[in-house]
């Protein structure tokens, strides 16, 4: 009886060392690839810096022409084409109050990345003008196309928001009038353009017309609000709206032939939702789409929109690694 106890006794003990050699093994191999990670990350930091040292200078002269053009035109935007080497005005655009949104995006993502609030005292004026434009579309809350067209449309109206809360973020001297515009845009959203009865976001504010078969405008509505990442109230709709539009048409595989050009922004929806997989395969085949002999119009937009998500992608990483650290440890 007692040399039963010993030998239980025995191996408990050895069971314990095994599983505590087991917790030092995990933890020392994730300490070793904390290592390697965190040396490859500074690495990509000081890759980026250098780039974006290049890079700003060419972001900073495409704002100089794009805020005199605003400026000239007092606010109205239009669409430009380059052909032999100069940028000809073409049409007016669709919408101005998106288009004015887009303006204030880019200009806040540039401060943003620059760290830079000195600006020049024309790009200061540049900002006021689409502030006070789009404050001139605003009706309750939410703005309209433009002064001849008063149609308030969903897509548009996020673009605003956007632009308007990365500027907010920028902390500029006027962020108290920027903020109390976005919050009274952000407000009037899901009251206007969520159809609760339906589970579904409105195309325009006024009518509950909808083709599920449609990729866009109607299916790129469903998940426009995840790609600006728009806070709404209740996330499981927003995340049914996700699933819904990837089973109907399989965004991923960017197929133009069906849905007129590639919607790589398609992919910022994704990263909102932590849909590594689906993202993965999407930057993937944008890759062989439009990176080997450019078969595909290497469109600025496109290009700008696969950046972002390839940052996105790469902290959904960052952060799965340091998820499966604290698991091992």
């Amino acid at each position: 009886m007692h040399e039963h106890k010993q030998n239980q006794c025995k191996r408990k003990v050895k069971n314990r060392k095994n599983v505590v050699g087991l917790i030092i093994f995990c933890i020392t191999v994730g300490i070793v690839f904390l290592y390697a990670y965190y040396q490859n990350l500074r690495k990509e930091i000081d890759a980026r810096q250098k780039w974006l040292e290049t890079e700003k200078k060419a972001v900073g002269r495409y704002l100089d022409w794009h805020t005199g053009i605003l400026l000239e035109t007092d606010g109205k935007m239009g669409i430009y084409r380059k052909e032999s080497g100069k940028l000809i005005y073409k049409e007016k655009v669709d919408s101005e109050d998106g288009y004015l949104g887009m303006y204030l995006f880019l200009m806040g993502k540039y401060l943003e990345k620059t760290e830079n609030t000195d600006l020049p005292e024309y790009w200061k004026k540049g900002i006021s003008l689409a502030l006070k434009k789009i404050q001139s579309l605003m009706r309750d809350g939410i703005t309209q196309v433009s002064e001849e067209n008063t149609t308030a449309y969903l897509m548009d109206n996020l673009e605003v928001w956007k632009g308007l809360h990365e500027l907010e973020l920028a902390g500029l001297e006027d962020t108290q009038a920027i903020s109390e515009m976005r919050k009274k845009i952000q407000a009037q959203i899901e009251n206007i353009f969520w159809d609760d009865a339906n589970q579904r976001w409105r195309i325009i504010g006024n009518s509950d017309l909808y083709d599920q078969t449609e990729f866009y405008p109607d299916g790129v509505a469903q998940i426009y609000p995840l790609i600006y990442e728009f806070p709404v109230k209740e996330k499981k709709k927003q995340k049914i709206l996700y699933d819904q539009f990837t089973e109907k048409f399989q965004w991923q595989k960017l197929n133009k032939k069906i849905n007129g050009f590639l919607w790589a922004m398609t992919g910022m929806a994704a990263a909102q939702m932590g849909d590594i997989n689906n993202l993965v395969e999407l930057i993937g085949n944008y890759e062989t789409e439009c990176c080997e002999n450019r078969k595909y119009p290497l469109y600025t937009g496109e290009a700008g929109w696969i950046c972002m998500e390839c940052e996105k992608l790469y902290r959904l990483y960052e952060r799965k690694i340091k998820t499966g650290f604290i698991l091992c440890a």
